[in-house]
């Protein structure tokens, strides 16, 4: 080959060098493009998978709550650690639904539930938890905590108190959405040698937990204490410093140290006397003092037991048919808005 013969490849080569270059790169910024559109769709994914264990963990936690009050109502029988009891549950929940995340997803997948404990609002549980979700080098990872309500109407919330004191009394059942306790409660007062014990005969009390919802709470004593009157009938909690907060309830604790809730135990109507086929309603005279009609009063069994106090009767319906009472103190008197002994 002579000298013009090699100048002509030479320059062949670099006519044909730019091309191969510009294919190189193209390639390279394929493969960027690539790359960044799967970290796209790893990103969209990770966030997506998080956001749904997210919103699992209250449900889960509602499932729970409700599941073990139930379980106590059918028993009578006590937790002997609420929070560990609903922690460990629950951690093995959401590990069956990190695992099915990960076999749908290909994903990484971790919750760790760290403590199920009070919330401040009293009709709530705390959870805190840490998860994790990540494929490749994408990854979330959050800590959080998380409110669970005790009045979503989705999972109505028993009240278990009841059936863990006087479940060797005799017991109690549930009847529209009341707890009855026959003689149970009366039993259960008068073995711990409460005075007037049996003017809880009969009586009743809620069944599941509805926030009340006339705040503040002295409005109780408005128009002619109708307002009293539906709050019982509807068998409303109200938020208490003395009475125990649920997961203490379910531990069989009528009081706690934690911010907790109330609510009023009613007393059959008082005896009716018949004469001349007119009714006259009268009242035994034993019974115008009796265990004040809260829940925390009549179940504080805490030594050495003064912890259940007296109360005077109080009339907020008589309507000529009706003959409706409570025993109340004069604490609780003016908490909800009635009048002073």
């Amino acid at each position: 080959m002579d000298s013009q013969g090699y100048v002509m490849s030479g320059m062949s080569l670099l006519l044909i060098l730019p091309t191969i270059l510009l294919f190189m790169v193209f390639l390279d910024m394929s493969k960027a493009g690539n790359d960044e559109n799967s970290q796209l769709l790893h990103s969209d994914k990770v966030l997506k998978t998080s956001k749904d264990l997210e919103s699992n963990i209250p449900t889960a936690g509602k499932e729970l709550l409700k599941q073990e009050a139930e379980n106590i109502v059918k028993t009578g029988i006590p937790l002997s650690n609420s929070r560990k009891t609903v922690k460990d549950n629950l951690q093995n929940k959401m590990d069956q639904i990190s695992s099915n995340y990960r076999k749908i997803s290909g994903l990484e997948v971790e919750c760790n539930i760290t403590s199920v404990d009070n919330s401040e609002d009293p009709f709530s549980v705390e959870i805190n938890s840490t998860i994790y979700v990540g494929k490749d080098n994408v990854f979330h990872q959050e800590n959080l905590s998380q409110d669970v309500s005790l009045t979503d109407p989705q999972y109505p919330m028993p009240n278990p108190l009841p059936f863990i004191k006087c479940k060797n009394y005799g017991g109690a059942y549930v009847s529209n959405n009341k707890i009855h306790f026959n003689t149970s409660l009366a039993e259960y007062l008068d073995d711990r040698g409460i005075e007037n014990a049996y003017a809880y005969e009969n009586a009743t009390t809620s069944y599941i937990i509805k926030k009340c919802p006339y705040d503040p709470y002295v409005i109780h004593g408005n128009f002619g204490y109708n307002t009293l009157k539906n709050c019982l009938e509807n068998g409303y909690f109200h938020e208490s410093s003395d009475g125990s907060c649920f997961l203490c309830r379910m531990e069989g604790k009528g009081t706690c140290p934690h911010y907790g809730m109330e609510t009023f135990i009613l007393p059959s109507n008082p005896p009716v006397f018949t004469n001349n086929n007119s009714t006259n309603i009268s009242l035994n005279s034993s019974f115008k003092r009796a265990p004040s009609s809260i829940d925390h009063v009549i179940f504080n069994d805490t030594p050495p037991g003064t912890g259940t106090y007296q109360g005077d009767i109080f009339t907020y319906c008589n309507d000529g048919v009706n003959y409706l009472i409570i025993f109340l103190d004069n604490a609780h008197r003016m908490k909800y808005g009635l009048p002073l002994l």
